[in-house]
């Protein structure tokens, strides 16, 4: 039974150490990287290292505490992700969004007989959100000024699925052709 309780305990404090990373910025500017097990008594316990030294630091010496969150993908647009599809009327939109669906196909429309395939690159926000659509992207088989406007609206009304836990903003690419 003890043998089992301290493998529990010392499984319990690796999580802890490699899931929970702290910092502490004290008022000298010095960070300390650790976990704080405990607030109390304007004292932080706060365990720091593979050997679990246990430090009290005064409260009055912390200038801030973050809680690191760890993101393993910081939004930028990959080369070798999957390219999906979507139809809206009688075109063709594809697009290249890490480990997201849209969820809302923009209405495309053009008044003239210009043909062509206009490749934005897009920002999207975790809400799902286009924040931003630039036309011309290395890929586009026209130059026609008309087309990037089409393209650049129709991108800015696609709305993607929430992805709360990851980046801020996500790079894509969506190409419509006309």
């Amino acid at each position: 039974m003890n043998k089992s309780f301290f493998t529990t305990i010392i499984f319990f404090f690796v999580g802890l150490i490699c899931f929970s990373q702290h910092t502490i910025i004290m008022k000298s500017g010095e960070k300390i990287k650790g976990v704080v097990m405990e607030i109390q008594y304007d004292t932080i316990t706060f365990v720091i290292g593979p050997n679990f030294k246990s430090t009290k630091i005064p409260l009055k010496n912390v200038s801030s505490i973050f809680f690191n969150e760890y993101i393993a993908y910081n939004g930028e647009l990959l080369k070798n992700d999957k390219i999906k599809t979507a139809r809206s009327g009688n075109y063709t939109i594809n697009y290249v969004l890490k480990d997201r669906k849209m969820t809302i196909i923009p209405k495309i429309s053009i008044g003239t007989e210009d043909k062509g395939s206009v490749v934005v690159l897009i920002t999207v926000d975790r809400y799902g959100n286009v924040v931003s659509a630039e036309p011309g992207y290395v890929g586009s088989t026209t130059s026609n000024k008309y087309l990037y406007a089409k393209a650049k609206f129709a991108a800015q009304e696609a709305k993607f699925d929430e992805s709360p836990l990851g980046p801020l903003k996500t790079k894509g690419i969506m190409t419509i052709t006309y």
